[in-house]
């Protein structure tokens, strides 16, 4: 009867190396005082979305990622977004791109909280241009460079800031060619690990 009661608490207080199954626990944290310290070096998985304003083209890019974080600063993840130019009028001209790329980023923390991430990405964009009753697409290889400044509000959730470049290989649109559709943006975003 005590051995039955002694295993119920150990369940119940969740003592270590006693009866565990299911997946290990990736993150672990460690309180110092009144300090509690996490380690990011184990890897998970992560979902999130931002927004960034494309200087050139003067509108948002909305996108939004799903990848896997290796641990010691090394991710992969996909990437996909949209951003549009609408010209308005009953003839004017509508033009959609979205981006869908596989990007590789790396990121260092310089303390508990802040960090630095830089990275690239590769993949394909659909253009799809709109005039009055016309319509027109194409897919096209792009490519991209990123970096900026990450802080972990919490263990389990952060938010980013930062530039990327985005460059998209020249487009044919009803018989031509346009071959300016790189730009700079700036913006930021949240982050979920689980």
């Amino acid at each position: 009867m005590k051995t039955t009661i002694a295993l119920t608490a150990a369940i119940a207080l969740g003592v270590p190396g006693l009866l565990q199954a299911g997946e290990a626990e990736y993150t672990t944290t460690q309180t110092t005082g009144t300090m509690t310290t996490t380690d990011y070096s184990n890897p998970h998985w992560f979902v999130g979305g931002g927004v960034d304003y494309m200087i050139d083209a003067e509108e948002p890019f909305y996108n939004g990622h799903f990848g896997y974080d290796f641990g010691n600063g090394h991710s992969l993840f996909l990437e996909s977004g949209w951003m549009g130019q609408d010209d308005g009028g009953l003839f004017g001209v509508d033009v959609d791109v979205v981006p869908i790329t596989a990007n590789y980023k790396y990121r260092y923390n310089f303390t508990e909280k802040f960090g630095l991430y830089a990275g690239l990405g590769l993949g394909a964009s659909s253009v799809d241009v709109s005039a009055g009753f016309l319509s027109d697409d194409d897919w096209v290889f792009t490519a991209q460079g990123f970096a900026g400044l990450v802080y972990n509000v919490t263990p389990n959730f952060e938010i980013y800031a930062g530039g990327r470049y985005m460059w998209l290989d020249d487009v044919s649109i009803f018989g031509a060619n346009v071959d300016d559709l790189d730009d700079w943006g700036i913006g930021g975003g949240i982050r979920f690990n689980f």
